[in-house]
């Protein structure tokens, strides 16, 4: 096997070690605590608010495309890092997938309100996505000022601020940092996934 084989081969084991630790740390808490048919909201909310997990995930993350980079011969790496931005959005689609997934087990499948609730103060479930998504852009595009305005740009920096209101507002007034997570994740999530309107053509005469 070529060595750039290996480097793709190990990559792609660094980027299923976010899955794979938060999977594992999950179902050892559960077990400690008793194996039930529904997921505990009190193992969803400890996996999903750990540091640590958060950094590992992380780590392995950028690590995978650094090693990925590195194997790539340097006149194929403008390709590769365009290949490697769509790699950590199908990542952090899967990663938000499953959290919500899991939010929604851990409230029976049937408190919505519950669910909204844990994704929220869950907030690494949440940043984990998020800086993988602003991660891609940043390895794939080049920043210029004018991108400041990009819809999609505009939806990360919605997210992001998410957990920082939910903290910040929540200390003091919990429901009102609920309210605003929410409303910012609305509008985020509406802005990212609700591609824009382009005006119509003019109609010749």
């Amino acid at each position: 096997m070529s060595s750039r084989g290996r480097f793709e081969d190990f990559a792609t084991l660094l980027y299923l070690v976010p899955f794979l630790v938060s999977g594992i740390y999950g179902l050892v808490l559960w077990v400690q605590g008793g194996i039930s048919p529904m997921l505990p909201s009190s193992v969803y909310l400890t996996v999903t608010r750990d540091p640590y997990v958060f950094i590992v995930g992380s780590l392995a993350m950028m690590l995978g495309v650094v090693l990925e980079v590195n194997g790539t011969e340097p006149a194929q790496r403008p390709a590769k890092l365009s290949s490697l931005g769509s790699t950590l959005q199908y990542v952090a689609a899967a990663s938000l997938a499953l959290v919500l997934i899991c939010a929604w087990y851990a409230n029976g499948f049937t408190d919505l309100s519950g669910a909204a609730t844990d994704f929220i103060i869950g907030r690494y479930g949440l940043v984990f996505p998020t800086m993988l998504v602003l991660l891609s852009y940043l390895i794939s595009a080049q920043f210029r000022l004018a991108s400041l305005a990009n819809r999609k740009v505009l939806a990360l920096v919605a997210l992001l601020l998410v957990p920082a209101s939910l903290y910040e507002i929540g200390k003091r007034e919990i429901t009102v940092g609920l309210a605003l997570s929410l409303l910012l994740l609305i509008i985020g999530l509406g802005i990212y996934l609700f591609p824009e309107r382009k005006a119509p053509p003019p109609e010749r005469e």
